[in-house]
């Protein structure tokens, strides 16, 4: 049984733009096509029913039936696919995600709005309503000359190779991208290019980075960091083409910065996800997936739902997640090297690396990542705190296949350094002692195991004093 490709028509030249374009990817995929066309309901006007509206309302009916399958039979003898005509009644974005739905639709093809700018902002479009309630991507075509191929990559005889670029986001949403750029090369070549965005300030600060640093170049201690888990992400990508992963900095909005690269290669697709914000939330966070639609004016832009789980940050992992690289911060005192042990046993069963980490704490300029900062602690000093890191070393360590490295950090605030060498290090977990304070005193003084279980982004271990 062949996929459905869903293609939406008003009859305008957006829409005949976004047809040529669903039945030379249905013919790319070996899918049909439904060309849906929606009316408005029948008015239940006494006045306007007393003037015989009703066989206005058939007259339109079947006028739009006939110019429906005018466009279909039109489509399948140009493209050679099957394109079947379907007119429904009622709200277009509604009875268009509903007929997707019904028939297991792989895509919503809509042409863009030719709508003028305040009225878009107001009512929004109907390629716009659509990308915030279908349950599957949406492609936004925009308006092309006439018989125009859509695919620009290169050929080899009867198979064309779709040159795709996704905005890869990470791990929210990212996996769903990924998916949607899998499926493409299921059915065909498909040359994808992986394109992160990072924001540098933000992520010279969430990795405690210190130095001067040019934040309109490509950072290397960043896409370090990055690239793991990113990584890990789209290797071993199935089907035919090539996968490139590029990391680089932005500033301003993320759809600008997509549609500026979209349009510095002759991509055939732009894919990347719609977090399907509604109410005030859309207002203020905005939805990237809308606004590239509408900046794209070259390309066609796959809007890929994200799930609302990927979205509020929640992944429930499908198999029991492995601990093999865990941070062990401590201060020589006492306290501090009560969750060393621990730290251990967390890979007693696995091997992995244990991160040993002293910070020797004072002040530093903010932003850090703005400053050249002098070492304040001596060689031989550094090399007397490393010495006593190694002395806390289970001696079965090496037996168990568990690694230790040792890090002297010259300067900052414990809390926050924790938070940003788990990070910079991309350690699985964390493990420290606490103090166990309580009441005024936890007020007066703080909690470094409480800062840092609120702030992390991976799991925590706090071992309480004995």
């Amino acid at each position: 049984m062949s996929s459905v490709i869903v293609c939406a028509t008003d009859f305008s030249d957006q829409s005949a733009s976004a047809l040529e374009w669903a039945v030379a990817f249905a013919r790319r995929e070996g899918a049909r096509v439904d060309l849906v066309h929606v009316v408005p309901e029948p008015t239940h006007d006494r006045e306007q029913l007393a003037a015989d509206a009703a066989t206005f309302e058939a007259a339109r009916l079947g006028d739009a039936r006939d110019r429906l399958a005018a466009n279909a039979t039109a489509a399948a003898h140009a493209a050679g696919v099957t394109v079947q005509p379907h007119v429904l009644v009622g709200d277009p974005e509604v009875r268009i995600v509903e007929h997707a739905r019904l028939h297991g639709a792989r895509v919503i093809v809509v042409g863009s709005t030719a709508r003028p700018l305040l009225e878009r902002w107001v009512l929004g479009s109907v390629a716009e309503r659509t990308i915030r309630t279908a349950t599957c991507p949406v492609i936004v075509v925009p308006s092309r000359e006439r018989g125009r191929p859509w695919f620009s990559g290169r050929s080899d005889g009867s198979r064309t190779t779709l040159a795709t670029l996704v905005g890869l986001e990470g791990a929210d949403g990212g996996p769903e991208l990924v998916r949607f750029a899998a499926d493409l090369r299921r059915h065909g070549r498909c040359d994808v290019t992986f394109l992160h965005l990072y924001w540098p300030t933000e992520e010279y600060e969430r990795l405690g980075l210190r130095g001067s640093r040019n934040p309109l170049e490509v950072d290397p201690d960043v896409v370090k960091n990055l690239e793991p888990r990113l990584r890990g992400l789209v290797d071993g990508l199935p089907g035919e083409g090539s996968v490139r992963l590029d990391i680089q900095p932005a500033f301003g909005a993320a759809s600008a910065n997509l549609a500026m690269a979209a349009g510095d290669h002759a991509y055939d697709l732009v894919v990347v996800g719609s977090h399907q914000r509604h109410g005030l939330s859309r207002v203020l966070e905005g939805n990237v997936a809308e606004s590239l639609a509408r900046q794209a004016a070259h390309v066609p832009v796959a809007c890929v739902p994200v799930p609302q789980a990927a979205r509020a940050g929640v992944r429930v992992s499908a198999t029991v997640p492995r601990i093999l690289t865990v941070l062990a911060p401590t201060d020589l005192s006492e306290i501090g090297n009560t969750a060393i042990p621990h730290a251990y046993a967390l890979l007693r069963a696995t091997g992995g690396v244990v991160e040993l980490c002293f910070v020797h704490e004072h002040g530093i300029p903010n932003p850090a990542f703005a400053y050249d900062l002098p070492e304040r602690l001596t060689a031989a000093e550094r090399a007397t705190i490393e010495r006593q890191l190694r002395e806390l070393v289970p001696p079965d360590a090496g037996a168990l296949g568990i690694t230790t490295h040792v890090s002297v950090i010259d300067g900052g605030r414990p809390a926050e350094t924790i938070v940003t060498t788990a990070e910079r290090l991309n350690v699985d977990a964390i493990a420290l002692g606490s103090h166990g304070r309580g009441g005024l005193a936890r007020a007066v003084l703080g909690s470094v195991a409480e800062y840092v279980v609120r702030r992390a982004r991976r799991p925590v271990l706090v071992v309480p004093q004995r």
